[in-house]
C-alpha cells in the first residue's frame, strides 16, 4: 500500500485508477497541453537508483499523456547542472526535473552557488508530485559488538564512531548529523563516493557504521555480513520487518525520511501541473510500479502538488538548522 500523506484508503486509490481509466477523453484531453515529447531531467548519471525510478516513472507517463517522455541524464555540481537546464526551457510543462531532498532541499541550503541569479530553489521550481519516500538505514558489520541501537549509541557516548555515507551533503550526511544531535553523540562522518566503498570499508574495519540506502546494504544483511540497526521514516519497511525505526527507539527528528519527486519550472500552467500530478498518482498506485518500488527500498508516495509543497517546506525546516550547525558546505 503506498504511502498517503493524508491517508487515502486503498477503495480511495482504487477510485483513483477507475477515474483515470473511465475518464471520456482519456490521455489526450487530461494533458491537451503536451503538444510534443516531454524531457524528464535527471541529476545522476544513467544506471544508479534515481535513474532507475525515473525511467519507470517515465516509462509509465508516456500513456496518460499522450506523447513520448524521454530521459535526459545530467549528473554534476549536486544537481545544479540539471536544474539550471530545466530552468533554460519554456515553463510549459515540456521539461520537466527528476529531483530529491537532495538536490532540491540539502543542495540548495548547503550551496554556495544559486540556481538562478537571485532566486532560490523554491523561486524556480513548482513540485508537482513526491513519489517516493527512500528510507536511510544505520548498520554495522555482523562481526561487531553492537547489536542495536541502544548499544551503538551507548558507546558513542564513550567514544567517538565513525560512519559512512555515499557523499558530502547527501541525505544520509544530513541524517547522520541529525542523529548526532538528537542522542547527544559524537558521530564522525567519513564521505565516499558511493555506497559500495562505504560498504567495503565497513566490513574492512575502516568506519564503524554506514547510513545508506535500502537497496545499498539489503543484499549484506540477508547474507549476514551486515547487521541493521534502525531506518529513517515513520514506519518499518516490509522489506525489513525485523528493524524498528529511530522514533520507535525514541530517537527524535528521523522520521524525515529521504523522498523523490517530479518539478516543474515556476510558472508552469497550474493546468499542466494538474494533469501531471494526476498522472503520477495514477502510476504510483499501480500494483506492478509499487512492488518495483519496494524491490528498490523505496516506499511508493501518491500526493497532490499542494501535499508534495507541504513536504518540500517540512524537509527544509527540517534540514537547514542541521546544515548550518554542521557547516555543510558544497
Amino acid at each position: 500500500m503506498p504511502i498517503e500523506t493524508n491517508r487515502i484508503s486503498r477503495r480511495e486509490a482504487l477510485g483513483l485508477l477507475s477515474a483515470l481509466a473511465l475518464g471520456a477523453a482519456g490521455p489526450a484531453r487530461a494533458a491537451a497541453w503536451a503538444e510534443r515529447p516531454v524531457s524528464l531531467v535527471v541529476p545522476f548519471a544513467a544506471g544508479g537508483g534515481t535513474d532507475t525510478l525515473a525511467r519507470l516513472i517515465a516509462q509509465r507517463l508516456q500513456a496518460p499523456l499522450g506523447t513520448p517522455v524521454v530521459i535526459d541524464n545530467r549528473p554534476g555540481a549536486n544537481g545544479l547542472i540539471a536544474a539550471r537546464s530545466v530552468l533554460q526551457q519554456p515553463a510549459d510543462g515540456h521539461t520537466l526535473m527528476f529531483g530529491s531532498n537532495s538536490t532540491h532541499v540539502i543542495a540548495p541550503l548547503a550551496s554556495r552557488q544559486p540556481v538562478a541569479p537571485g532566486k532560490s530553489m523554491q523561486d524556480s521550481f513548482s513540485i508537482v508530485s513526491v513519489v517516493a519516500n527512500a528510507p536511510l538505514v544505520l548498520a554495522v558489520r555482523a562481526a561487531s559488538s553492537v547489536q542495536d541501537l541502544p548499544s551503538f549509541l551507548r558507546e558513542a557516548r564513550g567514544k567517538t564512531l565513525s560512519y559512512g555515507s555515499f557523499g558530502p551533503g547527501s541525505s544520509a550526511h544530513v541524517m547522520g548529523e541529525t542523529l548526532a544531535e538528537s542522542a547527544g553523540v559524537q558521530l564522525l562522518h567519513v564521505p565516499y563516493k558511493g555506497s559500495a566503498p562505504a560498504l567495503t570499508d565497513l566490513l574492512g574495519g575502516q568506519v564503524d557504521a554506514v547510513f545508506l540506502t535500502i537497496a545499498a546494504v539489503e543484499g549484506m544483511v540477508a547474507s549476514g555480513a551486515v547487521r541493521p540497526l534502525a531506518i529513517t521514516g515513520e514506519r518499518r519497511l516490509p522489506t525489513m520487518p525485523a528493524v524498528p525505526t529511530f522514533g520507535e527507539l525514541g530517537v527524535r527528528d528521523m522520521g524525515n525520511a529521504g523522498w523523490f519527486a517530479v518539478f516543474a519550472p515556476a510558472g508552469t500552467p497550474a493546468a499542466a501541473i494538474a494533469s501531471l500530478a494526476q498522472a503520477l498518482r495514477g502510476i504510483v498506485a499501480d500494483a506492478q510500479v509499487q512492488a518495483r518500488m519496494v524491490a528498490l527500498g523505496l516506499e511508493p508516495v501518491l500526493s497532490t502538488p499542494e501535499q508534495a509543497l507541504a513536504i518540500w517546506r517540512r524537509s527544509l525546516s527540517l534540514a537547514a538548522p542541521i546544515v548550518r550547525r554542521a557547516h555543510i558546505v558544497l
